[in-house]
């Protein structure tokens, strides 16, 4: 049986957490709360908007958009609340849901430097765009659904790029026949469409 543990929210909420998740931490993501310091994907830019300014979807590189397809998902989003977003979240090895509470991002790119800087893997879903809360980052988002999302994890692309290296081997040197000499191996790959060539 998992341990369970009891929080509470900044708006003074009872939350149970399960210990088993204990990667998430206790910083956790953003979600309603009623002081208006946190905002929905598909509220940014409106009037009921009182987290970001009003010149957010003009200029959004001031807000923090690091990446095209964040953009895309704003867009996507904008005033329609049953919007189905693509979201990546960086999880160790064998996590395969994103739970609410989780910090979600609206890139794969940006998920995948997560999983960089601390070994992990990435997984993806979709969310309707009224459980996608920031509290002011455009890059980094709550998911705050009613229940945990299934997720399919991301290929990395990691080993395609290893395989495409040249690679070394041993062989006798045709000058003396028996010292030994390295020679480099080149591997010519015509596509590789996971590496977006």
């Amino acid at each position: 049986m998992a341990q369970l543990k009891t929080t509470t929210t900044k708006s003074g909420n009872k939350r149970r957490l399960n210990m088993a998740d204990n990667y998430r931490l206790s910083h956790q993501a953003p979600g309603p709360e009623e002081d208006g310091t946190t905002i929905s994907l598909d509220q940014i830019g409106s009037t009921n908007d009182e987290v970001f300014p009003p010149d957010v979807l003009n200029n959004p590189k001031n807000y923090g958009l690091k990446h095209p397809s964040t953009a895309a998902a704003i867009e996507t989003a904008r005033d329609t609340p049953e919007s189905e977003i693509r979201i990546w979240r960086a999880v160790p090895d064998g996590v395969t849901t994103i739970n609410p509470g989780d910090w979600v991002s609206l890139s794969k790119e940006y998920a995948q430097a997560e999983a960089q800087m601390e070994s992990a893997q990435v997984i993806s879903a979709t969310a309707k765009a009224s459980d996608l809360w920031s509290e002011g980052l455009l890059e980094e988002w709550g998911y705050q659904g009613k229940k945990p999302l299934e997720a399919t994890p991301e290929r990395q692309g990691r080993h395609k790029v290893l395989e495409s290296f040249p690679t070394a081997t041993s062989k006798r040197s045709p000058l003396t026949g028996n010292q030994p000499a390295i020679t480099r191996t080149n591997t010519i790959q015509t596509k590789t469409p996971e590496l977006g060539y």
